[in-house]
C-alpha cells in the first residue's frame, strides 16, 4: 500500500504499531463551555462480562471454595491485597499500583433488576440511567450536556476501540479507530468554506455542513498536534488493548486535549475452560494499564489521569460443568490514577446470600459515575441517578 505525503506524515507522527486500530466517526459537535480542570478519564471496557470473583479473590471465605472447587484460586498463588483478599496472579502491574496507593477497587458494582444479556446490559452501563431506562445516549454525553462539558479545543471525548458507548450522543465526540482511515478522511476534506452557509445556517443542510466543518477542524487539530510533537517510544503489549492505550498515550503526549478517552478489551465471555483464557486477559489488562501509567509518569500527566474499568456484568458465583462461569451480576471496578486514594471502596458481596445463584450488588454503578464526574470536573448530573444513589468516592 502506498500513502500520500499527508498520510505518511500523520502515521509517522502517531507512531508505529497501531494500524490495526477502524474509521473516524464524527457526530454533530456542540461548543464546550466549562472551565478546563485538565483531568483526563480513561474508560476501559472489559467486553464479555469479567469474572470478578477470580479477579479480586475472597481467599479466606470458605463459601468461595465450595462454589468453585475446580477453577477457584488458592491464597498461596494470588497477590495479597489484604489478609482476606488476593488479586489474580497475572495482575502484577496492577498489584504494583495497589502497593503505590494509586489503585482503588470498588467492590460489588452492579444495579437493581440486573439483565444478563450482553447487549442489553452494556446498553444500561453505557447510558447510566438504570435497568428500566431505554436511553441510547451515553452517560458521558448526558453529563457533558447543558453547558457542563470541560473545555477542550479538539474534542470532549475520543473512542479508540469498540463502539461509542458512554460517548454516544450529542457533543464533541469522535472515534479514532484506524489511523490510516483518519488520515485519508482529513486529506479528503476541502480547505474552503461553504459560501452558502449564511443562507442555510438554520436548515437541516446547514446542520450537516456545520458537522462537516467541525470534523475538519477536529481532525486537523489532532493532526497538527501530532506533527508538532516527536513520538517517544513507550513499551506497550502488542495486543489490541495495548495498541489502543499506546495511541491514547501518544495523543496525550502530543497535547490532544480530550477529557475522555475510551478503549476496549474483548474476550471476557468465559463459559468454558476459563482459567487459562482469563489469566491471559487479566495479564494483558494489567500490563497495558501498567505501561500506560508508566508513560503518563514519564510525560508528567499521571496526576491528571484516572483509569476506570467496567464490564456489562460479572459471572455466576458457582462454576459450571465446562470449567467456566456464566452470565452473572456484580463485579469489582478498578480505578487507578495519580489522584486516586488507594484501597477498597464499596462493600464486599456476600457469597452466603445469593439470589438465583448470583451475587447481590452492593455498589450501584451510577454512584461510580457520579463520583467521577463530581471529583474530576465538578459536574453534577442528576439525570443519571435517583435521589437515593450517592456518589462513590475514590479520591
Amino acid at each position: 500500500m502506498t500513502f500520500s505525503p499527508n498520510r505518511r506524515r500523520f502515521l509517522t507522527a502517531l507512531g508505529a504499531g497501531a494500524a490495526s486500530l477502524p474509521l473516524l466517526n464524527l457526530p454533530g459537535f456542540a461548543a464546550a463551555r466549562a472551565a478546563n480542570t485538565g483531568n483526563i478519564l480513561i474508560l476501559i471496557e472489559l467486553a464479555g462480562g469479567n469474572d470478578g470473583l477470580n479477579t479480586v479473590v475472597p481467599v479466606t471465605d470458605p463459601a468461595y471454595r465450595g462454589l468453585r472447587p475446580t477453577i477457584g484460586l488458592n491464597k498461596s498463588t494470588t497477590l495479597s491485597l489484604d489478609r482476606d483478599t488476593g488479586l489474580h496472579p497475572a495482575m502484577r502491574d496492577m498489584a504494583d499500583l495497589w502497593e503505590d496507593g494509586t489503585l482503588s477497587i470498588v467492590e460489588g458494582v452492579g444495579y437493581p433488576n440486573p439483565n444478563r444479556s450482553h447487549f442489553r446490559s452494556i446498553e444500561i452501563w453505557n447510558a447510566g440511567m438504570g435497568a428500566e431506562s431505554t436511553s441510547e445516549t451515553g452517560w458521558i454525553s448526558t453529563a457533558f450536556s447543558e453547558g457542563r462539558a470541560p473545555q477542550a479545543d479538539v474534542a470532549s471525548g475520543v473512542t479508540l476501540g469498540g463502539d461509542m458507548g458512554p460517548l454516544r450522543g450529542p457533543g464533541r465526540f469522535s472515534a479514532l479507530r484506524d489511523e490510516e482511515g483518519f488520515a485519508e478522511m482529513i486529506e479528503s476534506l476541502p480547505n474552503r468554506r461553504h459560501a452558502v452557509r449564511p443562507v442555510l445556517a438554520s436548515s437541516p443542510l446547514g446542520h450537516v455542513l456545520n458537522t462537516y466543518d467541525s470534523a475538519q477542524i477536529t481532525g486537523e487539530g489532532i493532526s497538527r498536534r501530532l506533527e508538532r510533537s516527536a513520538a517517544r517510544h513507550f513499551a506497550f503489549p502488542d495486543t489490541e488493548l495495548g495498541n489502543q492505550l499506546r495511541v491514547a498515550a501518544r495523543l496525550l503526549e502530543a497535547g490532544v486535549d480530550a477529557p475522555v478517552l475510551k478503549v476496549v478489551q474483548d474476550g471476557y465471555d468465559t463459559h468454558d475452560n476459563q482459567p487459562d483464557e482469563h489469566s491471559l486477559l487479566l495479564s494483558d489488562l494489567s500490563e497495558a494499564v501498567g505501561a500506560f501509567a508508566s508513560a503518563m509518569k514519564t510525560i508528567g500527566l499521571w496526576d491528571q489521569v484516572t483509569m476506570v474499568t467496567y464490564s456489562e456484568f460479572g459471572r455466576t458465583a458457582r462454576e459450571n460443568a465446562s470449567f467456566g462461569t456464566d452470565h452473572g451480576t456484580a463485579a469489582p471496578v478498578f480505578v487507578a490514577g495519580g489522584q486516586v486514594a488507594g484501597g477498597f471502596a464499596g462493600k464486599r458481596v456476600s457469597l452466603d446470600r445469593l439470589v438465583d445463584g448470583d451475587l447481590v450488588h452492593t455498589s450501584d454503578y451510577r454512584g461510580v459515575y457520579l463520583g467521577l464526574l463530581s471529583d474530576l470536573w465538578g459536574i453534577e448530573a442528576p439525570e443519571l441517578a435517583a435521589s437515593d444513589i450517592r456518589p462513590i468516592r475514590v479520591f
